[in-house]
């Protein structure tokens, strides 16, 4: 096991509870330690085989209408790259696909001329991101199509992020491109941090954070944070890593301690943020009414019939 790609991962004794956690134990497997977890890492591997295969029936598609500008984020993201070897490391539920501005404009006339990808209602409509996101069925698998991974905008961030894309060829030979390890990173912070719920921070999407950043360039990820004004979020992620770990790769001094760390408390399952919209206020200067606004008629609309028929007609 190469430590670049996983570091040391040694709980305080006050969090040692969260070895418990399925990817924890996951995590435990793949070093060797954990024989018993073969059943559930074996049944993970492969439902994940089988949303690749609808990650990989969209793609195709999408390529063949020559929409070639967009990357796969989160759990897609580190399934083709840092965990390929892997693959039963931590269960996906649905795919997330981000698309540079000018390929995005063009979703709605390849889902009309596609109906293969049918749109997602309910829970997951596409509303459910403040109508950054279109979400379809691929295969059996729900797909995120993003025009920007937050609810909050972040000017530049997107361009940039386009401008910071390698192409790669995964376990089956397909090629595709991915976001520098980096913005992998940025990109994590920005769907965790302004999304409208930021209730919870899991074991789970914390030490994948952790193991993300460790194999990107810290000063690189400090650099893009403070630019386009995500330092607090980064550091509110650093501040919950170094609390529930013996030993981090990063040093204390690389985050500040700041009030709304206050707002953070221990669950049975990770951290719990008391007051989410305090944070939000915080980290994005007081610019989140707007975004509340948006999200609550958003979930007004689906919550109605005549919502839901304005998706459909939105679709076409």
């Amino acid at each position: 096991m190469k430590s670049a790609i996983f570091p040391e991962i040694v709980f305080r004794q006050e969090f040692a509870g969260f070895a418990e956690d399925p990817f924890v134990q996951a995590l435990d497997f793949i070093r060797g330690k954990n024989s018993d977890f073969k059943r559930q890492y074996a049944a993970t591997e492969a439902a994940n085989l089988l949303k690749y295969r609808d990650f990989r029936t969209i793609c195709d598609s999408l390529n063949a209408d020559g929409i070639t500008r967009f990357i796969p984020v989160k759990g897609m993201y580190v399934f083709n790259t840092i965990f390929a070897n892997y693959l039963g490391l931590r269960p996906m539920s649905d795919i997330d696909l981000l698309f540079a501005p000018d390929e995005y404009k063009k979703l709605k006339k390849f889902l009309a001329k596609h109906p293969k990808f049918p749109a997602s209602h309910g829970e997951h409509s596409f509303l459910e991101h403040g109508s950054e996101a279109m979400c379809v069925i691929s295969g059996k698998t729900l797909t995120e199509l993003h025009s920007r991974i937050t609810t909050m905008p972040i000017a530049g961030i997107i361009n940039e992020i386009f401008e910071n894309i390698e192409e790669i060829s995964d376990a089956s030979g397909s090629r595709m491109f991915v976001p520098k390890t980096e913005y992998a990173v940025i990109v994590m912070l920005m769907h965790d941090y302004t999304a409208s719920s930021l209730l919870n921070f899991s074991v789970r999407r914390l030490l994948e954070f952790y193991i993300v950043l460790s194999n990107s360039d810290l000063n690189k990820v400090l650099d893009i944070a403070h630019r386009f004004d995500l330092d607090r979020a980064l550091e509110m992620q650093l501040f919950m890593i170094y609390t529930m770990l013996e030993k981090t790769f990063f040093p204390r001094n690389a985050f500040r301690i700041c009030e709304e760390f206050g707002s953070i408390k221990k669950s049975t399952g990770g951290f719990h943020v008391k007051h989410p919209w305090k944070i939000h206020r915080k980290i994005f200067h007081g610019k989140t009414l707007p975004l509340g606004m948006k999200n609550y008629f958003a979930s007004m609309i689906r919550e109605t019939k005549a919502g839901m028929k304005f998706i459909e007609i939105f679709h076409r």
